[in-house]
């Protein structure tokens, strides 16, 4: 059976995939205390530390080494730190020297990093990532994969690189039936309370007359505006726009609810991410919906997991 260490674990939304795909989470890793909380509780079986990932006792991923048969490394730094979006993003890979400070460690028998397309421009940091696996012996593939061909009913885009001791590993491809926000979150409750997740922002009055005056799918803005999305509702029968920290906001995104007066609820939101629906989050509103848009959705780390473990059996 696999054992994995998952850094920058986050609320587990990779571990969760990888146990789904069969694989042990022996320990995950993060320094977050909100994101601490919410991994307890929706992983009791897995050994958490609060730490920052560079100064972790590399004595603790050494054991977990020795233990262990086979061996996964997963995680990626923040990915706010590549980001498109965020205009002082840097190209500076100590996020990821943190990284390979552990699997230097750990040496497992695969290493799973992720993190957005973005980082294919930042070249430091990339060829940092590759040439460092490379020169440990590893043989590394990458791909941008979609997120909704595995199901997640939203528009989202990630790097996976995979490097293996055992020899290159075919990334999956997805084929999932495309899965709209109706089919998703359509049987939600309009009112707040329905789980202890199940709880968003109230709109300022400004901004009710926004939503009120928006048809699904429609925007406030003309598409020639550079801020056409900024007051927007959800299409019904589309994928959700991609699921980012302010995803509760009305005004920080796409995320007006297709018929309600509000924008997402956290459990709306973390079911657009791929979550199950038993899955609960610890924190404030905004802490919530930060390990929400920060999480890798599930059924993605689900189908990488698949992979490694059929590349396993058949070399």
């Amino acid at each position: 059976m696999f054992d994995c260490i998952d850094l920058f674990c986050g609320a587990g939304g990779f571990s969760l995939g990888l146990r789904q795909a069969g694989i042990n989470i022996q320990i995950a890793i993060d320094k977050d205390f909100d994101c601490q909380e919410t991994y307890r509780r929706n992983h009791p079986e897995t050994e958490l530390f609060q730490a920052d990932i560079g100064q972790i006792n590399l004595c603790v991923l050494k054991s977990v080494r020795r233990a262990s048969k086979l061996l996964i490394l997963a995680g990626g730094p923040p990915c706010q730190l590549f980001s498109q979006l965020n205009r002082n993003s840097s190209d500076n890979p100590a996020g990821i020297r943190a990284y390979m400070r552990a699997f230097h460690a750990a040496s497992p028998d695969y290493a799973v990093f992720e993190n957005v397309p973005a980082i294919l421009r930042k070249r430091k940091s990339w060829n940092f990532l590759i040439n460092s696996f490379a020169k440990a012996g590893y043989e590394v593939t990458f791909e941008v994969l979609e997120s909704n061909a595995f199901g997640v009913p939203q528009k989202r885009k990630r790097m996976i690189v995979v490097a293996s001791k055992h020899g290159e590993v075919q990334l999956p491809q997805g084929k999932s039936r495309q899965v709209s926000v109706r089919q998703a979150i359509g049987h939600l409750p309009k009112d707040f309370g329905y789980n202890a997740d199940h709880y968003g922002l109230a709109l300022a009055p400004v901004n009710l007359e926004r939503i009120r005056s928006l048809k699904a799918g429609e925007s406030s803005r003309s598409a020639g505006d550079a801020f056409c999305d900024s007051y927007s509702r959800m299409n019904w029968d589309a994928l959700a726009p991609t699921i980012t920290t302010k995803c509760i906001s009305f005004s920080n995104g796409r995320f007006g609810h297709p018929e309600f007066d509000r924008a997402l609820t956290v459990h709306e939101a973390a079911i657009l991410q791929g979550f199950p629906r038993s899955f609960r989050f610890h924190g404030n509103l905004w802490a919530k919906a930060r390990q929400v848009g920060n999480a890798v959705p599930p059924p993605i780390g689900k189908a990488i997991g698949k992979a490694i473990i059929k590349h396993s059996e058949t070399r």
